[in-house]
């Protein structure tokens, strides 16, 4: 025994329609042994259920999904586990859907284009508590503002 303390993982909920998504969100997490996806969902009523079940620590969420839009879903999961962090991942790059998706409490913001750079400094910064947005919005005049300040 080393008698270091032992790293425990960080669990993380993906919420994509996509599979190809999802696998791909997957792979970029894989880099980090410290994070595990402890679930996976198609759509907001999986996604609600998973949540409930699983208490992610961290929910990749997407903003297109099937019947409720990412940014409806991420309310009621701000009601459900309101101790999870919410990382929107999204191929909308537009400064007013960030916005929109923020406003409900999200902690980042990574397009999908940025996510292979993006997503694992998403997830550290929202671990601490700090909002994290893509170089892709922040280009095309994303203001930054402080988790929960919206």
């Amino acid at each position: 025994m080393s008698g270091e303390p032992k790293t425990v993982a960080i669990r993380i909920m993906v919420v994509d329609d996509h599979e190809v998504a999802r696998r791909s969100i997957r792979s970029v997490l894989a880099s980090n042994p410290d994070l595990v996806v402890v679930s996976e969902a198609a759509n907001g009523d999986e996604a609600l259920q998973q949540a409930r079940e699983h208490r992610p620590e961290i929910i990749l969420l997407d903003i297109t999904l099937p019947g409720k839009s990412g940014i409806q879903v991420a309310a009621s999961l701000r009601a459900i586990c309101p101790e999870s962090r919410i990382i929107f991942v999204s191929q909308h790059d537009s400064v007013q859907i960030a916005n929109d998706a923020m406003s409900v409490g999200g902690y980042g913001y990574v397009v999908k284009s940025d996510a292979g750079f993006d997503l694992l400094a998403a997830i550290a910064a929202a671990r601490k508590g700090e909002v994290f947005v893509s170089k892709t919005l922040l280009a095309r005049g994303w203001k930054s503002r402080s988790a929960g300040h919206w």
